[in-house]
């Protein structure tokens, strides 16, 4: 930890006097943007338009054509791309979740929520897979780091992803996108066009559609492919402008039918088999000729596999400028989500577990108002209201069925979770000269949440038997943040900032009779966080290298982390007491020559937990007694799926081949260090150090409006995990989640 910070405070330093030095040579600089240096990248995290270099947050910006030529298209990808940031996929969307610098929740309750917020054009998303969403026709993605609940809605603790569509042009454009990948049989389709249509008034329509023939995953005793994707979106965004009012509307619809989320045998270990594993695992595995490692990519579930989503979203965005300059904004969101899953839970062709079904429908709205000071001025400030509320519903059926060979038949659980949030928010920036300026806010907020909860049946995972219950609480908390920023030249800026980060209260109603029997131990305390940075901003060589870097040192209390517990064989959740994480993160970003373009993006997380007394047990612990009476010890230890340290790599270089015509070739690199998954940190759930290459090239004719490429993706076919766990039901068994193989195609693009 010491050193960390005198590698943070060093750096600033070093920094601080290379901008003395560099200070006559940057001024001339400053009133443009030189030819061929960096694009200078805009922001909105501070509730107002601004370049990066300006804003006292630790951001990682990709825009849509780095997505585009990244091949990343969904949410859950970002991983690759954005360092510090992290995805844990499960089998339902319900269960999956990010991660900022380690932290972050991956439950499958309806009363927890992510510690990462997800907004999409201006609304937070809401809990579970509401957020995983395909990423087309996108501005710029904004992922904030650290604790971002002053300005950015609700829970918010770990940090915040904030994704952009494009909105309308003046002029009438758009584009038309094919891809087609080879290994999946992939084609995706994407496009947008739009322009001005009227007097005052403009529209932009975008669209995809994703269709893959076959999967990742192959099932012998079904006969078919598993994992495979099928999706569309539409979006509709209609500009009004009248005098200084602008209305923006935003209507975005989506459906997905996929045949997900299958996971394959990842490993064995003997020290801790159960009955089951014995019976009826063991002896399918070698049946049907299963080798359960790293590279086995065979299913042998005989239950069905499917999972439709349905997501809409509507946004109204009401912006007037009034003669003295402030800026009076309103924005009002509704959103809805409805799943509906059906996984074979015990993922072996006997029927223990067949039919489970899952079904959730989620209802969000929320308003915002926000006052806006002038541009102008030393002193500019927002301050805002906020409301927001959320209701889950849950119609779930816990395998069974007839036929099943244990006897019993199914369990069925119906419930309600409804959250509400009030806020009041205030932030401002002052200038101290011409070289200081000091930042902070507050937010005062009250959070209420009710769960109402029914189940009935017999099925073996479960007490037998019916139970019905309701939990309700509340809390009134804040949120803050506190900073100053020096600016010793053009171009040339560092911060230190504290800000107190919050999430709400969560309820446990996923583990056994706790919630039915003792509704005390199922609710869990609110999470909170003290953060500290220290950061650069800085541009050198005429804007050819862009280098921006932050120290950070977090300290979270109450912690809400969610495990695999094998007595329950169910996912658990507990306040892990206190949680540390540090460390620094650094983005840069070059042009040294006409036409290349080179950027690197590292991250160096330390996250243990300080204090976490009672934790599940591994199946180890349990199966061979040794497991401590109450849990485990855990304080001291690193946290589960994160790596200590992860980078990437990109580089393109353009040819200029005359005649409007171009020729590019492009790079990527993305490491990560090894990770343990399981968050009772059990050994058999690490996946060792890997790295992920990406090569494209490509073809543009008549100036960029026609673009022709061809691309491979894993191009070393590298064989990794993005999250391994304790196979339900099957003690001493685990399975995983694998990232995509190598894959190879093409795009053909058109700009009108």
């Amino acid at each position: 930890m010491v050193r960390t910070r005198v590698a943070g405070v060093a750096l600033a330093l070093c920094l601080t006097a290379y901008a003395a030095q560099a200070q006559a040579q940057n001024a001339a600089d400053d009133s443009a943007q030189d030819e061929g240096g960096v694009v200078e990248i805009v922001v909105t995290a501070q509730k107002r338009v601004q370049g990066l270099a300006e804003v006292p947050i630790s951001i990682s910006v990709v825009s849509g054509e780095q997505l585009e030529r990244s091949g990343v298209s969904r949410v859950e990808d970002l991983y690759a791309i954005a360092p510090s940031l992290s995805f844990s996929p499960a089998q339902s969307s319900s269960g999956a979740g990010l991660r900022i610098r380690g932290v972050g929740s991956a439950a499958f309750g309806s009363a927890t929520e992510p510690s990462v917020s997800t907004i999409v054009d201006g609304m937070v998303t809401g809990p579970g897979g509401s957020a995983l969403v395909d990423l087309f026709d996108v501005e710029r993605i904004e992922v904030l780091r650290g604790p971002q609940g002053t300005l950015f809605g609700k829970n918010s603790s770990a940090g915040a992803v904030n994704i952009v569509s494009r909105g309308p042009t003046e002029d009438f454009s758009g584009y038309a996108n094919v891809r087609y990948g080879d290994t999946l049989q992939e084609i995706r389709v994407e496009g947008a066009v739009g322009g001005r249509i009227g007097n005052g008034a403009k529209v932009r329509v975008a669209g995809y559609m994703l269709d893959q023939g076959k999967g990742q995953v192959y099932n012998p005793v079904r006969k078919t492919d598993e994992n495979k994707r099928k999706r569309w979106g539409t979006r509709l965004t209609g500009e009004f402008e009248s005098g200084t009012t602008t209305f923006r509307l935003t209507a975005q619809y989506e459906e997905q039918n996929n045949a997900c989320c299958r996971t394959s045998f990842y490993g064995l270990d003997p020290r801790a088999y159960g009955a089951l594993t014995r019976l009826y695992l063991l002896p399918r595995q070698a049946a049907n000729g299963v080798v359960p490692g790293p590279n086995n990519r065979i299913s042998i579930a005989d239950g069905p596999l499917n999972e439709r989503t349905q997501t809409l979203q509507i946004v109204g965005n009401v912006s007037h400028e009034f003669d003295s300059g402030l800026t009076l904004r309103s924005i009002t969101g509704y959103r809805s989500w409805y799943e509906v899953d059906t996984i074979d839970v015990d993922g072996v062709d006997v029927n223990i577990g067949n039919d489970p079904r899952q079904q959730r429908d989620l209802q969000v709205v929320s308003q915002e108002l926000q006052l806006v000071s002038p541009d102008r001025g030393a002193f500019k400030w927002v301050i805002g209201a906020y409301f927001y509320s959320h209701v889950l519903k849950g119609n779930t059926v816990t395998a069974g069925g007839v036929g099943t060979i244990l006897g019993q038949t199914s369990t069925r659980g119906i419930g309600r979770t409804k959250t509400s949030n009030y806020a009041l928010f205030a932030d401002g920036t002052l200038e101290l000269g011409t070289m200081f300026e000091l930042f902070a806010g507050v937010r005062g907020l009250y959070e209420d949440l009710k769960v109402d909860s029914y189940r009935s049946g017999n099925y073996f995972a479960f007490t037998a038997g019916t139970f019905q219950g309701s939990i309700a609480t509340d809390d009134t908390n804040w949120v803050g943040r506190a900073g100053i920023r020096f600016t010793p030249a053009p171009r040339q800026s560092f911060y230190f900032s504290v800000s107190r980060g919050y999430k709400g209260r969560a309820i446990d109603n996923n583990t056994g009779n706790v919630f039915y029997n003792n509704p005390t131990r199922a609710v869990l305390n609110p999470e909170t966080v003290l953060s500290f940075e220290l950061g650069a901003r800085t541009s050198w060589f005429r804007n050819r290298l862009v280098v921006n870097a932050t120290a950070f040192y977090s300290d979270f209390s109450n912690y809400q982390a969610s495990s695999f517990d094998n007595v329950t064989s169910s996912q658990i959740l507990r306040n892990a007491g206190k949680l540390r994480s540090q460390g620094f993160e650094a983005d840069i970003a070059a042009n040294p020559w006409k036409g290349g373009n080179f950027s690197v993006g590292l991250a160096y997380v330390d996250a243990i937990y300080k204090e976490y007394v009672g934790a599940p047990c591994t199946s180890v612990q349990t199966a061979t007694a040794t497991c401590p009476v109450g849990g485990q010890n855990l304080s001291g230890k690193p946290l589960s799926n994160n790596p200590k340290w992860q980078y990437n790599l990109r580089g393109q270089q353009d040819f200029e081949l005359g005649g409007g015509t171009a020729f590019y070739v492009r790079g990527e690199y993305n490491w990560r260090d090894a990770v343990i998954y399981g968050g009772d940190l059990n050994p058999a759930t690490r996946q060792a150090a890997f790295g992920v290459a990406n090569f494209r090239a490509g073809v543009t004719f008549a100036g960029g409006k026609y673009e022709l490429s061809g691309f491979v993706e894993n191009a070393f076919d590298e064989s990794y995990a993005l999250r391994i766990y304790d196979s339900p039901g099957f003690t001493g068994s685990y399975s995983a989640f694998f990232g995509p193989a190598r894959t190879w195609g093409g795009e053909l693009r058109v700009k009108f």
